[in-house]
């Protein structure tokens, strides 16, 4: 049967289009935006896709989806219907997940497992990478498969944000952010939870765009909780960061330009560590150890 029981479309016009027309597609010329109901059954989810138009807008009931999948078309919206826990597990049988390969494209309400090594380098349960940008919210990525990232932003040229989701589990980090180079990036990593992994968030190998660490819920990671190796100008305000067994915020030498307030950083062998680059901005934090010109 033509996948009546996994998935039936319905027609909608609204924001959606709006997301469009911010794409460089006008309203005019652009199909009208559709919901596909996607229900639990074999390959669901890349059959939902392969009949998605840009913009369109999959509502995934609750259940578990075994496969692994590609997005390919712009502004897609890939979210929860609220019915239940949504899982998307690959069954440790993929390097990715969910693989992002197109612009402004949302992950929401998510719970996504199953990648692993042994099938391409840095496995990541979601990965968003060389594209314009992208949102992922309210999801939950655990590892289950030994993979390194749970969301793994690489590379990004324009509007990126990871919001309000849940991390644990990765030998690398919960969050990575790395490669951010273009002037027109602008990411932010707001009101997440990350723990138990080697590093909670990573922003790695990055500057020239904005990229800020907001808010965050940063513990019982090791060896650090927030991690930023090689990278200039980024914001790190207002976090909780406790108990990441050497250090709670780390900035290796070859990072500056970077500013550090109004953290509450605790339980750390150094709570706040900057080796040596230059004009790190560090203000307000709460904080008890540090190694390095911590001052502003």
């Amino acid at each position: 049967m033509l996948l009546r029981t996994s998935w039936h479309r319905s027609e909608v016009l609204g924001t959606a289009l709006a997301g469009l027309m911010a794409l460089g597609i006008s309203g005019a010329n652009a199909s009208p935006v559709e919901v596909i109901e996607v229900y639990p059954g074999p390959n669901a989810l890349a059959q939902a896709l392969a009949a998605a138009d840009p913009g369109d807008i999959l509502n995934i009931h609750a259940g578990v989806y075994h496969e692994a999948v590609t997005v390919s078309d712009d502004a897609l919206t890939l979210r929860a219907a609220g019915d239940g826990p949504v899982t998307v597990d690959g069954d440790c049988q993929t390097r990715y997940v969910i693989a992002v390969r197109a612009d402004g494209v949302e992950i929401v309400g998510l719970r996504v497992t199953g990648a692993a090594e042994g099938f391409g380098p840095f496995p990541a349960e979601i990965d968003f990478s060389n594209l314009t940008g992208g949102r992922v919210h309210d999801s939950v990525l655990r590892d289950t498969c030994d993979a390194e990232y749970g969301v793994n932003v690489f590379s990004v040229g324009g509007a990126m944000t990871v919001s309000a989701s849940t991390a644990s589990g990765f030998s690398d980090a919960g969050i990575y952010i790395g490669g951010i180079t273009s002037p027109g990036a602008t990411v932010v990593v707001r009101g997440n939870h990350a723990f138990a992994n080697y590093w909670g968030i990573i922003v790695e190998d990055s500057a020239g765009g904005s990229i800020s660490v907001l808010g965050n819920n940063v513990h019982d990671n090791s060896p650090a909780g927030i991690y930023v190796p090689r990278s200039d100008g980024v914001s790190i305000w207002n976090n909780s960061v406790m108990n990441n067994d050497q250090a709670g915020i780390h900035l290796t030498a070859e990072s500056d330009d970077n500013l550090i307030a109004r953290n509450t950083v605790e339980g750390h062998f150094f709570d706040l560590r900057d080796d040596g680059g230059s004009s790190n901005c560090w203000r307000n934090n709460v904080y008890t150890t540090s190694s390095g010109d911590i001052s502003c």
